[in-house]
């Protein structure tokens, strides 16, 4: 997987499946993330998707995730009754960053 695509499915896990993070407690994390990728805006996609991948790492789940997205397996939405506002509403600097580093995003 290029580091593009890790950061394209990272991406696609954030804003098509936040249940995800909820489930796992990494909700509370991603304001430590989002800071750190946009301290990151004049460093390689390499570096960037080292450190999604780093902080990946701590959730084995997400990372199923991304690899399931990778592998073109089509995300079925779920829809819950009081389920938080999306994440990219929480946290909206971490996907404009990330969208900044996938070509035709």
């Amino acid at each position: 997987m290029t580091d593009e695509q890790f950061i394209s499915g990272f991406l696609a896990v954030f804003e098509t499946k936040p249940e995800v993070f909820e489930q796992v407690g990494a909700v509370d994390d991603l304001a430590n993330l989002s800071n750190t990728i946009s301290q990151m805006a004049d460093k390689s996609n390499n570096e960037v998707a080292d450190t999604l991948g780093d902080w990946c790492a701590n959730y084995p789940k997400i990372t199923d995730e991304i690899n399931k997205i990778e592998r073109k397996l089509e995300p079925q939405p779920t829809k819950k009754e009081g389920q938080e506002p999306k994440l990219s509403n929480r946290y909206p600097q971490l996907p404009e960053n990330l969208k900044k580093r996938i070509p035709n995003s």
